[in-house]
């Protein structure tokens, strides 16, 4: 199974993201994407867990959850250098049932393989989402302590980071239907944020492979086993054992850059920080 990436902007609404969706970009699947044409008969799967907090006593008890959020409060807190806690409501997981069909039906598109032959033109990798956590009505809290200027520390606070990633957090009672919707108030040695709705947290790809060959050097009967189509691009003048097609499939491993935390939850699901 393939990695659950934590998204580098926190949240996302629920309409930036769609399953089955090609993107180029692990940490913003909501820019430079392509969304194949929808098929009939594929269906979603949700999962859904109920009632849950970052902050237990014994790990013992933590459900699958809550040991998202605990997850994702260490990754915000580590990312923002402050204590940040999160809880919520409801965590919901939805998976595209069968992706390796949907895949296959996808790009009989001709824009969808236009698009990939584009792309990997462009020198870009490709990755298509087959699953997405969420968190209803998510609850952040930003601790205060330590943030005086003369002890040196330097830290981004939540308010802050979530208009960054593209959310404006109005400090009213009235939240945004827009892009995440959030607002707050400040309390004692606490700022507190309320994420209303449903919001993207973590985001499930599994990557396009592919390479180029030439047909007249494979069989019929390898050829029917494969996702292939002849190359748009290929200059008609070429001879005919130049790599004139193109190979697809998808795999499980997913490369990330640079440090990152690795969390496995009780379900066997494996979520990672990148950032």
């Amino acid at each position: 199974m393939s990695p659950s990436i934590l998204l580098s902007q926190f949240f996302l609404p629920l309409s930036a993201v769609s399953l089955g969706r090609f993107v180029i970009s692990l940490d913003n699947p909501h820019q430079d994407f392509h969304d194949p044409l929808r098929h009939s008969g594929h269906e979603v799967t949700e999962k859904v867990q109920t009632q849950y907090d970052s902050v237990h006593h014994s790990v013992k008890h933590q459900n699958v959850a809550s040991q998202l959020t605990t997850f994702l409060s260490s990754s915000f807190s580590r990312r923002l250098k402050a204590s940040v806690r999160i809880s919520a409501e409801q965590a919901k997981t939805y998976y595209l049932k069968n992706a390796g069909e949907w895949f296959r039906d996808a790009i009989q598109s001709k824009e969808t393989q236009k698009w990939i032959e584009r792309t990997i033109d462009e020198g870009e990798d490709i990755y298509m989402i087959v699953a997405y956590h969420t968190l209803l009505n998510a609850r952040i809290t930003e601790q205060l302590g330590g943030r005086s200027a003369a002890s040196g520390n330097l830290v981004i606070p939540v308010s802050t980071a979530l208009t960054a990633s593209g959310v404006v957090v109005p400090f009213t009672n009235v939240a945004d239907p827009g892009f995440g919707g959030f607002h707050g108030r400040v309390e004692d040695e606490q700022r507190r944020f309320i994420a209303p709705g449903e919001q993207m947290c973590a985001v499930q790809y599994r990557k396009v492979r592919w390479r180029w060959f030439a047909s007249n050097k494979v069989d019929a009967m390898t050829l029917a086993k494969k996702a292939w189509w002849e190359r748009y691009d290929r200059p008609r003048y070429l001879e005919s054992e130049t790599e004139d097609m193109i190979e697809v499939e998808l795999e499980d491993e997913i490369a990330l850059e640079g440090d990152c935390d690795e969390c496995t939850i009780e379900s066997g699901e494996v979520f990672v920080s990148a950032a």
